[in-house]
């Protein structure tokens, strides 16, 4: 019966040990599977556009085109990604040359044009 007993607690024991092994050996393997079903979210950001060229000026905001008056603020709801584009020549920015391309950064901020 001490055997029996003994072999009892001896199994017990094992099996209390190897509990908190099971659950810890996951935690170093990793899971790609969240890349598989995430959404993807196309996040807009809202900043300022300001054109310090002393000129009007014409920009492509993605498909949007507008005029940007000299020292005026333009608040912009724009998807991150999007590309500024000069529309106009100015002295320094020719006609379809990238101004700026929308980041995450740019929330808040004011964006000028020199």
């Amino acid at each position: 019966m001490k055997r029996h007993n003994l072999v009892t607690v001896a199994v017990v024991a094992t099996s209390l040990l190897a509990v908190p092994a099971v659950y810890a050996a996951p935690s170093t393997i990793s899971s790609p599977v969240h890349a598989m079903f995430s959404k993807t979210k196309v996040s807009s950001v809202k900043f300022n556009l300001r054109n310090d060229t002393g000129t009007p000026m014409e920009v492509l905001a993605g498909d949007k085109s507008m005029t940007l008056e000299p020292g005026k603020l333009v608040a912009l709801d724009l998807p991150v990604g999007t590309k500024i584009v000069a529309n106009s020549a100015t002295p320094n920015h020719a006609v379809g040359s990238v101004i700026e391309q929308v980041t995450k950064d740019h929330a808040g901020a004011t964006i000028t044009i020199h």
